[in-house]
């Protein structure tokens, strides 16, 4: 009977410590766990890393279809506001549907189809021909 006291002692404390330390600590509890949360960081830090984050959304949204650029690199003035050239909808791009009717993109976009910019550009509409 000592015995079985003691094993279910055993199992309490166990289930008691187990409760009280954490086993899966998650990506953003890890950050504030070693210092690295945006706070701590200095200005030029939380520069870099906010347009490390814009330049991987970007990534994303042309990886599903929705960020339809014209220049490379992208434009980011249409990811980040709403404007006419996104269809009034911040986080998408449709800069070469633009220019397949002959309109005018972005202003990011139109100095990157202007040679000698800096900026390359690679019209990514079948049916677009900016040579008119």
């Amino acid at each position: 009977m000592k015995k079985i006291i003691i094993i279910v002692l055993i199992l309490l404390a166990g289930g008691i410590i187990g409760y009280l330390i954490p086993t899966n600590v998650d990506s953003v509890d890890q950050e504030l766990i070693v210092g690295n949360s945006f706070e701590n960081l200095n200005t030029d830090e939380m520069y870099q890393q906010i347009i490390e984050n814009r330049d991987f959304a970007i990534a994303q949204a042309k990886a599903n279809g929705d960020y339809r650029c014209c220049i490379s690199p992208d434009c980011t003035m249409c990811y980040m506001e709403a404007n006419q050239w996104n269809n009034h909808q911040a986080g998408t791009c449709a800069c070469d549907d633009f220019i397949a009717k002959g309109e005018d993109p972005c202003p990011q976009c139109k100095k990157g189809l202007v040679v000698d910019t800096g900026t390359s550009c690679q019209i990514t509409s079948r049916e677009c021909d900016i040579s008119n």
